[in-house]
């Protein structure tokens, strides 16, 4: 029998990153850039012009999903995350499931986000230098350079992914205080916050607000570096409460200029525009403007590509050392302290999803919805389960860890229900082909997981009971 208490090569470096190290990984993942390229367009669809006021929603909603998250990470540090927590709020077998699933839904951000870099340099390449150059070419290139930068450590992928979250924030912020300088088309007006702009008003509202959570998804990845962060039990929970905050201020600010920059009547126009802030950095800065937008662009997805591989990296790197999956997994590099199987073996499957995917069909919008669409449905399930976690967690404790009800666990379940209901709505009614296809091979991943975690509670009980170790505060 293998001795479980030992790793198959060097661990994970402690005291790698502080801070702004920790945020990266967070920011990163929530890929604010993108979020507001991509998102207040199908907000409009249910909330006209008002859709700042669905972001306020958001990021208030979002709060009550990381009061959950950050007590875990304020308790028990663990590379693992959701998979960690889970196996301690609940049994083995589901947090075993826990990891099978946040894994993948990390990792599917990596493949998807270089399929939107390929595409976007592409026309950037075209449009600024007059070369035409494959997307492909860009997309294998980008993932060679996030594969190395993982592999050559956390502190050198982090400060990469700082440069971008400033660069692409930069840009998209001086836009918005252009728009809102110059009085948008009509001026400045607090009209975008009421509910009356949307349809059926604060129904409208609501659906906006479910669109606008998905721009907040991926805020607790930096608990996935909890083991590489100084002081972690202080470090990680302020870089989760900083990037909500700080992502959400950003959103609303964006979310005004857009709204003010089209009109507080023209909410039909904006549900209809392909890429709004395109559009309004032509007409109020200049053309010069919009090729910045989309350089924006392409650093937020490279952005939360080199973030989300070393989340997953390092998700799968821990059920490897817990031997709940091949322990070969577990090996960390020899000089940089880094898990290089588990990141190398994700290059490789990226590699091959972007090249089937690029055979038959466009990378953007197509290619990268069928990677989201799957995705979605992990991480919302992901984000239920946390918050029954620590319900349960609470609820099972002598002295309820010193809190109330109202503080304990009120946020928890109000969290629960929120990302529930979009959950729900990804799934129920089934999206068309060749999405649902998509959706069905995630649940069939779901499935494969649930059995191989009751394979090994029968045959390998002794390696289940490794699910989910952690280093607790109280350590």
């Amino acid at each position: 029998m293998p001795d479980l208490t030992t790793t198959a090569a060097p661990a994970l470096k402690p005291g790698s990153i502080k801070f702004w190290g920790a945020f990266a990984i967070s920011f990163g993942n929530m890929a604010p850039a993108a979020s507001v390229l991509f998102l207040p367009q199908a907000m409009a669809q249910f909330t006209g012009t008002a859709v700042p006021l669905a972001f306020v929603l958001a990021m208030i909603a979002s709060f009550l999903t990381a009061a959950s998250i950050l007590h875990f990470v304020k308790r028990f540090a663990s590379a693992g995350a959701a998979y960690t927590f889970n196996s301690v709020a609940f049994n083995k077998v589901f947090g075993f499931l826990s990891g099978w699933m946040l894994f993948l839904a990390y990792g599917l951000a990596l493949p998807s986000n270089l399929l939107v870099f390929g595409y976007f340099s592409q026309g950037f390449t075209a449009q600024v230098f007059g070369i035409r150059i494959s997307w492909l070419i860009f997309s294998v290139v980008a993932l060679a350079a996030v594969t190395y930068l993982v592999i050559r450590g956390i502190r050198t992928s982090s400060r990469a992914d700082l440069v971008l979250i400033v660069l692409e924030t930069l840009i998209v912020a001086a836009l918005a205080v252009s728009i809102i300088w110059k009085g948008g088309a009509h001026g400045n007006t607090w009209a975008v916050f009421s509910p009356g702009r949307a349809k059926n008003e604060w129904v409208g509202i609501v659906f906006g607000m479910l669109y606008g959570v998905g721009a907040f998804a991926g805020f607790e990845a930096s608990a996935t570096v909890a083991e590489e962060t100084l002081e972690r039990f202080r470090t990680i929970p302020a870089a989760i409460f900083s990037t909500i905050a700080i992502g959400g201020v950003l959103y609303i600010l964006v979310a005004y200029a857009i709204a003010i920059g089209y009109g507080v009547g023209n909410g039909r126009l904006l549900q209809t525009a392909s890429l709004p802030l395109s559009v309004l950095a032509i007409r109020f800065v200049g053309p010069w403007m919009a090729v910045a937008v989309e350089l924006a662009g392409m650093a937020s997805a490279l952005g939360i590509a080199l973030a989300s591989a070393n989340a997953s990296a390092r998700v799968i790197y821990t059920m490897g050392r817990d031997h709940v999956i091949s322990s070969w997994f577990a090996a960390a590099h020899k000089r940089f302290s880094t898990p290089h199987h588990a990141m190398l073996v994700m290059a490789g499957v990226s590699g091959l999803l972007i090249v089937a995917l690029g055979l038959f069909v466009k990378p953007y919008p197509e290619g990268f919805s069928y990677l989201v669409a799957a995705a979605d449905v992990l991480g919302l399930t992901l984000y239920v389960s946390v918050n029954l976690a620590w319900v349960k967690m609470w609820w099972k404790d002598s002295q309820h860890y010193h809190m109330g009800w109202v503080v304990g666990i009120l946020p928890s379940l109000l969290g629960a229900l929120v990302m529930a209901i979009p959950l729900a709505s990804t799934i129920f009614p089934m999206p068309p082909w060749p999405v649902n296809l998509f959706l069905y091979l995630t649940f069939a991943y779901i499935a494969w997981g649930l059995l191989t975690a009751w394979r090994l509670k029968i045959k390998h009980p002794e390696r289940l009971a490794q699910a989910g170790r952690s280093l607790s505060s109280n350590d």
